[in-house]
């Protein structure tokens, strides 16, 4: 009987990533790399002292949530980053998922889904550490679940990117929104359930102010650190 054993070279490759992503990450919210700044890979990789193949893939998931871009076959520059820009993506968010929320509500919902979405909401409660991507998955699954719910397609697709753009700030580095937003995930799912159209609309747009808060004040506090 042949036995598969772990890929630890795959998985020390992806903590090195996540390190590399996490440390480019606050950099790039301190101000430390200034909007322009050509991110190369050689000199990121020494500074961090690490090879570069974890740097490239950190840089690949800074550039998917729209903060570095590639030019041509460039290396990769630092786009602007302003606290304004996360306020306008949640202005956007609020005004499209308020809507979803509401439109979900009225037309009714899986009610297999809406107990998936309860059963994660409560696992990553009970989680002792709970990771980003356990978070997000949760996010993903309850944002996800009203969408789909409200047969939009174009505002699914829209509402997609807009929530990658917001990813960057995961439970660690606003940690405190762990409890209160699984509270408030549940709300909108018990909410839309229930048919409860305006009660859905409020929880979602009171969820969203509260993100929106949060993340300005995380932003705040970190230029003020360096």
């Amino acid at each position: 009987m042949s036995v598969d054993y772990p890929d630890t070279k795959a998985g020390k490759q992806g903590s090195l990533s996540n390190q590399a992503y996490e440390s480019l990450l606050l950099l790039l919210l301190a101000g430390d790399l200034a909007p322009g700044t050509v991110l190369q890979e050689r000199r990121l990789a020494e500074n961090l002292g690490i090879s570069r193949t974890p740097v490239r893939e950190a840089l690949a998931k800074l550039e998917a949530q729209g903060l570095v871009t590639s030019r041509d076959t460039r290396s990769p520059i630092v786009c602007k980053i302003a606290v304004q820009d996360f306020i306008e993506i949640l202005k956007v968010r609020k005004l499209l998922e308020v809507e979803a929320a509401g439109i979900a509500a009225e037309r009714g919902i899986d009610q297999k889904a809406a107990k998936q979405a309860r059963d994660a909401i409560a696992t990553l409660v009970s989680a002792a550490q709970p990771s980003p991507s356990d978070h997000w998955a949760v996010d993903d699954l309850v944002h996800g679940m009203i969408s789909e719910a409200a047969q939009n397609r174009f505002m699914a697709t829209t509402l997609l990117d807009l929530r990658r753009r917001t990813h960057i700030f995961d439970t660690r580095q606003i940690p405190e929104r762990l409890a209160p937003g699984a509270a408030e995930h549940l709300a909108i799912v018990d909410a839309v359930t229930a048919g409860d159209a305006a009660g859905a609309r409020r929880c979602m747009a009171e969820h969203l102010d509260n993100v929106r808060a949060s993340i300005v004040d995380r932003i705040v506090a970190i230029k003020q650190s360096v």
